[in-house]
């Protein structure tokens, strides 16, 4: 009788195997990396709008509840954008403190220590724009409160005043803050119905 030779299969796996599990993990940690930078700078957008709005209302509140006209300044801010209040927002509070309207002005407001907020950046390139007047007014511009609550915009624009909070590389990511003439302000959610913004 002949002997007949088995030969077993090794247990493991092919090069050919691990190529393609190796290949397929590294697609999917190449689009979970793009989904986790696209999540981060639609927080990023959505977070500094909700400080924005957090803001001029505080503003507002102090300005009626202190009996003196304030204002939030936002300084010119986007891409290699340099100079004094680049990338900056700040508080001002009037030394009239029944100035009507409400416009900064650097030599005679005091500006409020705590009210200072930088936009997040890399070098001269911010990560966020802020833009008035439906998103056609860059920064510099400001919004003022007089002891009433009413808002002046300067430079002035009709209400209700728009203002665009994006992302400079990526602008489809962008939400709308909207400020009423009666010194009110809200983000407008991304759905068109009823919109006040473009």
């Amino acid at each position: 009788m002949a002997t007949r030779e088995v030969t077993r299969r090794r247990g493991g796996f092919t090069l050919i195997e691990v190529m393609v599990t190796v290949a397929i993990a590294a697609i999917l940690v190449a689009l979970a990396a793009n989904a986790l930078s696209e999540s981060r700078r639609v927080s990023r957008v959505s977070g500094q709008a909700r400080l924005l709005v957090q803001r001029l209302q505080t503003v507002r509140t102090n300005a009626v509840s202190q009996g003196n006209a304030q204002g939030y300044a936002i300084g010119p801010n986007g891409i290699a954008v340099g100079g004094p209040n680049a990338h900056q927002c700040f508080v001002f509070i009037k030394q009239n403190a029944l100035a009507s309207p409400v416009t900064y002005d650097v030599v005679n407001d005091i500006l409020d220590p705590n009210g200072r907020d930088e936009l997040p950046r890399v070098d001269t390139n911010t990560l966020v724009t802020i833009r008035g007047a439906s998103g056609t007014q860059p920064g510099p511009f400001q919004i003022g409160f007089d002891i009433n609550g009413q808002a002046t915009v300067t430079p002035a624009a009709p209400f209700p005043y728009c203002i665009q909070v994006s992302d400079p590389y990526a602008p489809a990511i962008q939400r709308w803050v909207i400020l009423f003439n009666d010194g009110t302000v809200k983000v407008q959610n991304n759905d068109t119905t009823g919109a006040y913004c473009p």
